[in-house]
């Protein structure tokens, strides 16, 4: 069998790790994990899908990210969703086995509420964007035009960014139609509960932030790992543009030394 491998845009190699059946979210990523690689979030799926073509891999594809979706209550008491691209609770493949274990709620992992105190405090970090839980609430969950789908409430936070947002979008309707799937379930309980964003490859499967935690259909993740001086830019990345790189920023960078 050969081993699939894609070039995506931070100038080096991104892995597919797939488990396809029951409990295949937490088994993909523990392969990644295992591997040596680290999972794509989705504002790095959405880069490497701008910058691609109809007929490349991250495109033909749908996948599973380490990005999550959580609903719960702030410290004062508002209802609220929040929408985190960087490391959490449940980018750790053991703790999708105890929330499994411990019992999901229509497919929603809980976690615990310091982890989501934690990513509140984050908000303005440029990757974790924090959303009123009526606004989402009382939005369409379904399949929309895509003219219409910068409006969405779920849109910017799950792409990371108006910018991108509006290239994915673009992207979307080249590659997919004019039409976009944009899910989401109504999460709030006595406790935070999330689960993680999928990104689909056809026009009902877009944004999908309803998909249970424990996904029976499988999870697919893509991994990168890359050499210290692609790390040590990346990190550069880090510092200045928010916990998950932008891509574009990294390629400049990455220009900029002549790696």
């Amino acid at each position: 069998m050969v081993e699939t491998r894609i070039l995506v845009p931070i100038m080096t190699e991104a892995k597919p790790f797939e488990a396809l059946g029951i409990n295949g979210v937490e088994k993909a990523l523990t392969q990644c994990l295992d591997a040596g690689y680290n999972p794509l979030f989705m504002p790095q799926i959405a880069d490497g899908r701008i910058l691609s073509s109809a007929n490349d891999y991250i495109v033909q594809n749908w996948f599973a990210t380490p990005s999550v979706r959580v609903t719960g209550k702030s410290k004062g008491g508002n209802a609220v969703v929040v929408y985190a691209h960087v490391p959490n609770y449940f980018s750790n493949p053991a703790n999708i086995k105890v929330a499994r274990e411990t019992g999901l709620v229509d497919g929603a992992g809980k976690m615990p509420l310091q982890d989501f105190y934690n990513l509140l405090d984050l908000e303005d970090s440029q990757s974790v964007y924090v959303v009123d839980y009526n606004t989402l609430l009382n939005s369409e969950s379904g399949v929309i035009k895509v003219s219409e789908a910068m409006k969405h409430p779920q849109t910017i936070p799950f792409l990371g960014g108006q910018e991108r947002a509006e290239k994915y979008l673009a992207k979307h309707k080249e590659f997919y139609g004019k039409t976009i799937g944009i899910w989401h379930f109504d999460d709030l309980g006595h406790v935070p509960q999330g689960r993680p964003l999928f990104v689909g490859n056809n026009y009902n499967n877009g944004l999908d932030g309803d998909n249970d935690i424990n996904n029976n259909g499988g999870g697919r993740f893509l991994g990168v790992v890359a050499t210290e001086p692609h790390k040590a830019v990346v990190r550069e990345a880090q510092r200045e543009n928010g916990t998950t790189p932008d891509l574009e920023a990294v390629m400049g960078k990455l220009a900029n030394t002549g790696l």
